[in-house]
């Protein structure tokens, strides 16, 4: 009797542990089948988000996103996503407090401090967007990090620029170029942004870089031209803007004709060589020039003058320059010149004076007084 009991007991036992066994394990496939099917549901609508938002749709990607995240509470991606749809759709402050809970939790991510950075920006507040920028430049980087530290360092060069903060812009620009590989597409880059920070001389650099990578490069002869023109290197502007008109005319898929700067650019250059009197020419031939200029300048001077007595001033702003007239310059000869550089430079000093304050009096200058008043404006012009 009592061995009966013991064996129904045990067979009792163990039709509960069985009927427990199966329960758990119906449990554990419906849990598994339920946390799945919340996986598949949060995949689904992250994926509906994503794809509003490369639609430009932001205000559908936040609905979708944020039932992604009901599934899938702190999904990282979905949160990043949903941080960059609310500000998309114009909700900056919501965007960026969204992003400073991200940032918390990882505030090395150069992405995050990025997107802080453009919001911060937006919010007209230029230093914390300064130090973003710069946290994002120094922060961490999934794939390529030194291509994405310099993408952020050139929009932080250009956000500088928006402020006028060239300085700081113009630094940022070259530690970028300094970080570069030469490369023609990032040289040309670099080369007109310098040049909004008003450095033309280290945009003139990359774009010799981009000529060295790509002599033939048809956007870099004609700004290297034209910075060599503007600050007054009229030899080497003539050259680059002789062969950058010689590339444009040979490339048979330009169907742009030849801008009239451009043309003007070259044709003034060309002029200038041959009226200047660079100290690199000859003696003979730079005292020649140097006459020729004086007897332009004082043409000019008696023209303006004239000018000046028919209007009927009183008081003649030439006055000052009336009496440089009467000067001993004036009357220098051509012996006088040849073995003194000294009353070479005078003489010239005068002719600039002239065309300068003769163009501020009596109005525009026009042909070879205006290329005169061109060499005055630039100080080393006349230098080899």
């Amino acid at each position: 009797m009592k061995r009966r009991l013991i064996l129904r007991d045990s067979l009792t036992f163990l039709s509960l542990l069985l009927v427990t066994v199966v329960l758990f394990l119906i449990t554990l496939f419906l849990f598994r089948s339920f946390a799945s099917h919340r996986q598949e549901l949060a995949q689904r609508w992250s994926a509906r988000g994503q794809t509003s938002l490369n639609a430009g749709n932001p205000d559908q990607a936040i609905v979708a996103l944020r039932t992604a995240l009901l599934y899938a509470p702190g999904r990282r991606d979905c949160e990043l996503l949903l941080a960059q749809a609310l500000g998309d759709a114009g909700h900056t402050d919501e965007s960026y407090n969204y992003y400073l809970g991200l940032w918390e939790t990882e505030p090395g991510s150069g992405l995050i401090n990025r997107n802080l950075a453009r919001l911060a920006a937006k919010k007209n507040d230029t230093q914390t967007a300064v130090n973003y920028y710069r946290a994002s430049i120094y922060g961490t980087w999934e794939g390529d990090g030194t291509v994405r530290r310099r993408e952020v360092r050139l929009e932080l060069s250009r956000y500088l620029l928006a402020q006028h903060n060239l300085s700081s812009a113009r630094t940022e620009l070259l530690i970028a170029g300094g970080n570069a590989p030469d490369d023609t597409a990032i040289a040309l880059t670099l080369a007109p942004l310098l040049e909004q920070a008003n450095a033309p001389r280290d945009a003139l650099t990359y774009y010799q870089k981009a000529l060295a990578q790509d002599p033939k490069n048809q956007t870099a002869l004609e700004a290297t031209a034209r910075l060599e023109y503007e600050s007054g290197h009229f030899e080497d502007a003539h050259r680059m803007m002789e062969q950058a008109i010689r590339e444009h005319k040979s490339d048979a898929s330009n169907q742009e004709p030849i801008t009239p700067s451009e043309k003007e650019m070259l044709e003034n250059s060309t002029r200038i060589l041959a009226i200047a009197p660079l100290k690199k020419l000859p003696n003979d031939e730079r005292v020649a020039r140097i006459l020729k200029a004086r007897d332009l300048a004082k043409r000019r001077f008696d023209t303006c003058n004239t000018q000046l007595s028919t209007a009927g001033s009183t008081s003649s702003p030439l006055q000052d320059l009336r009496k440089k007239w009467t000067s001993k310059e004036v009357t220098l000869t051509r012996p006088d010149l040849l073995n003194d550089p000294t009353k070479q430079d005078a003489t010239m000093l005068l002719v600039f004076d002239t065309e300068i304050q003769t163009a501020k009096i009596c109005g525009t200058l026009t042909g070879d007084d205006a290329l005169l008043l061109l060499l005055a404006q630039t100080p080393n012009a006349l230098e080899p």
